[in-house]
């Protein structure tokens, strides 16, 4: 368990985790509940036992629910909950024989080492880092000396959130899952129009707003305040946008459910590039509330680039669940500082998708048999794992 956690080319494993952390949480309460058995008091002392076994779980709680937020930049609890875990049995180990106590002594050492070196690994090239309930996010650096090929980069856990070039001519240039290839490149390129309205769910580090032209008006919904203070404060994406920046705190689809139609030609839906995607995102009832903000004619689009989970059939039956028509946008090969990405556009508008750029860049949603309308009232994950 150690050791996974320390490795980085094991981040995107979904199956060996479960696996793995399954079996060891198993040995792991087997191990500590059978001592807690071994040791437990005389009957008359019940009482007592029963009360500290409650308070240990609730000192457990306060120390990863509260404490290490505050002490840990990072998620470091497991990891240290491992070396515990070592160092107790290391110490349970020492009745049994110098054999059994040096075998004890190793298993430590090297559960504390992997916790080490995955703490080094994680401030390696960092230039910020903060946490709060929303998860760790991180500002990479890269090609210091450089001034035309400096890079940062902005993760969430495992996850890009957008990188930039912010300092040389290459500022402007869209990275990641957001080149002019891309299907919401291609989206806006193809849309853009003098006062055009443009709504993106999930704010990252603002890298849509590189396509902003005078006159233009992009509005982001973020529900993290830590990503728009970064996006604003370690990107220049929004504030050098020619286009006209808003911001929307708060969860998306509460916020646009509250608001008037906002008339978006282009809606982009930007947050299931994750493991833990938000259901109520991608549901019957949200895809009728994005369509209440967009012009006739305009597009919803959706990013669904994701190691473990294949959503382009869920969007299907969304589509056809509203008379809607799809493009199924995925690119196999990317310039440097541009990743492959999955796009997924939905509109009504046959002249956008007759368009070459669309056309040509667009493929068949494979079909999911037995795949279920997901509605606020059902979603099944499980239906589309990789």
């Amino acid at each position: 368990m150690a050791w996974s956690l320390a490795d980085y080319r094991m981040d995107g494993m979904i199956g060996l985790h479960i696996g793995l952390f399954s079996t060891g949480l198993f040995a792991a309460c087997m191990f500590c509940h059978g001592e807690l058995n071994r040791l437990r008091p005389d009957a008359r002392y019940l009482t007592q036992f029963y009360l500290m076994v409650a308070l240990g779980g609730a000192l457990g709680a306060l120390l990863v629910g509260i404490v290490a937020p505050l002490i840990f930049p990072g998620v470091f609890e497991l990891a240290v909950g491992t070396c515990l875990l070592a160092a107790l049995w290391m110490y349970l180990l020492k009745e049994k024989g110098v054999l059994f106590l040096g075998a004890g002594v190793l298993v430590l050492l090297f559960t504390a080492g992997a916790a080490l070196f995955k703490m080094t690994l994680f401030t390696d090239s960092t230039l910020l880092v903060t946490r709060n309930f929303y998860g760790v996010l991180r500002i990479h650096e890269f090609n210091k000396g450089d001034v035309d090929l400096y890079k940062r980069m902005l993760t969430d856990g495992i996850t890009v959130h957008g990188e930039q070039l912010p300092n040389g001519r290459y500022w402007r240039t869209p990275t990641t899952y957001y080149s002019p290839d891309s299907g919401i490149g291609r989206t806006l390129l193809a849309l853009g129009l003098p006062g055009a309205r443009v709504g993106i769910v999930g704010l990252g580090a603002g890298t849509l707003a590189a396509y902003g032209k005078p006159g233009e008006v992009y509005r982001f919904y973020e529900i993290n305040p830590e990503v728009i203070d970064i996006a604003n404060r370690e990107f220049t994406y929004l504030r050098r946008s020619e286009a006209t920046i808003e911001t929307v705190l708060g969860d998306a689809r509460l916020n646009l459910e509250r608001e008037p139609s906002q008339r978006f030609v282009v809606l982009a839906v930007d947050a299931f590039s994750s493991d833990a995607i938000p259901m109520h995102l991608i549901t019957r009832e949200a895809i009728a509330v994005y369509r209440k903000h967009l012009l006739p004619g305009g597009v919803l689009a959706f990013h669904i680039t994701n190691k473990s989970l294949d959503l382009a059939p869920v969007l299907q039956s969304l589509a056809d669940a509203h008379g809607m028509k799809t493009a199924y946008i995925a690119e196999k090969r990317t310039p440097d500082n541009q990743y492959p990405s999955k796009w997924v556009l939905l509109t009504q508008n046959q002249a956008f998708l007759d368009l070459a750029t669309i056309r040509g860049a667009a493929s068949p949603i494979p079909a999911k048999p037995g795949l279920r309308l997901w509605t606020d009232d059902y979603n099944n994950i499980l239906q589309v794992l990789k």
